[in-house]
């Protein structure tokens, strides 16, 4: 799964950036409500969703994992250790890394049951023309980055895990000069709120033991 192209040569990587499902390590915002073990069961499906439509795509994927694992969950998908001090170096190192050997890139991460295959085959489409693809989220961060270039001040002086990444990135790539494209906006799953929003999660929002 490392490399795909249309028949007129166009390559895109797209890159998965995950945690191992470890718990009290993931959905750490979840544990007060619904506790660790029901947290990483969240996480999990998640994990297992974007990794699904990942697959579907047929689009080249690789993992982008805070650390190395064995989990069965990763088996199929090559991995490579995430690289930086926050969440834009990472981005911007993963980037680099994926545009030395294809035409685009596109990030996604684990937190978005809303994203479909259709999505990841939209935003590969939408880079033949843009220079970024940005698939916002409701709280005001997104869950797909695509670019076919990179330039480090994409991510300068933005505010992560607030409401104004969104904004700040497209301010950001205004001042670049990149051809934006925006796919629909989703819900990620971040809080209890967001989790209500899932019929299938509701036996864990109603079943809470001591995390």
């Amino acid at each position: 799964m490392t490399r795909q192209s249309d028949q007129q040569g166009f390559s895109v990587q797209l890159g998965v950036f995950a945690k191992p499902p470890a718990e009290h390590q993931v959905k750490t915002r979840l544990i007060p409500d619904i506790g660790a073990v029901n947290a990483t069961q969240v996480y999990r499906q998640c994990l297992q969703h974007a990794l699904d439509i990942t697959a579907a795509s047929r689009l080249g994927c690789r993992c982008f994992l805070t650390e190395a694992s064995d989990d069965s969950v990763f088996q199929g998908f090559p991995q490579s250790l995430q690289q930086g001090d926050d969440l834009g170096e990472r981005m911007l190192s993963a980037f680099d890394d994926m545009l030395e050997r294809h035409d685009a890139a596109i990030i996604i991460g684990t937190d978005c049951l809303d994203m479909t295959t259709e999505h990841l085959q939209q935003a590969a489409m939408m880079l033949r023309e843009s220079d970024l693809v940005i698939q916002p989220v409701y709280d005001g961060g997104y869950s797909l980055i695509g670019c076919k270039r990179i330039d480090g001040s994409l991510f300068d002086e933005v505010e992560w895990s607030t409401h104004s990444v969104l904004e700040q990135t497209l301010h950001n790539a205004e001042k670049l000069g990149y051809r934006v494209s925006l796919l629909e906006t989703v819900r990620d799953i971040d809080t209890l709120e967001d989790l209500k929003h899932y019929p299938q999660f509701s036996a864990l929002i109603t079943d809470c033991p001591d995390s």
